[in-house]
């Protein structure tokens, strides 16, 4: 009897260690839709379109092509696209970010390296990175695929 049960425990272990690899932990509906991107003249942007699952660097650039001065944090979401809709990516343990500030002036960019390990290995997909500038949300999109 122990036998068995010790067996179904490792069984039903293996399908849990199979089934959480390589998936992503979907929370609610994106609050924002398609609903993005409103801020005339500001943008930002990844450097690279497509990535690896695990172990790339993310860099998201902000571009201020806009005759005003904008304000934004450190902090940005995840989401993945499914099913024709976008849903926030959970990571698998709590972020922390700074609370700093940032200012940029009009017609200057800034870059910062974004850390993803706590959502990593990242399922195959398109993703997008969102990012508060003032009172809008700025997205960019990317493509995660097998090497």
């Amino acid at each position: 009897m122990k036998k068995i049960i010790a067996l179904l425990s490792l069984t039903l272990m293996s399908i849990f260690i199979l089934t959480s690899c390589g998936t992503n932990n979907l929370g609610e509906e994106s609050p924002y839709g398609e609903d993005v991107n409103n801020l005339d003249g500001v943008s930002i942007e990844l450097n690279k379109d497509t990535y690896k699952p695990e172990g790339d660097i993310f860099e998201l650039t902000v571009i201020n092509d806009s005759e005003e001065d904008i304000s934004y944090g450190v902090p940005y979401t995840l989401e993945y696209y499914k099913e024709d809709k976008w849903y926030e990516v959970e990571p698998d343990n709590e972020i922390g970010f700074v609370l700093i500030l940032y200012t940029l002036s009009p017609g200057d960019e800034a870059s910062d390296e974004i850390n993803l390990d706590s959502y990593e290995p990242l399922e195959t997909g398109r993703y997008r990175v969102l990012r508060q500038i003032g009172d809008e949300t700025l997205t960019t999109e990317f493509e995660v695929a097998e090497e």
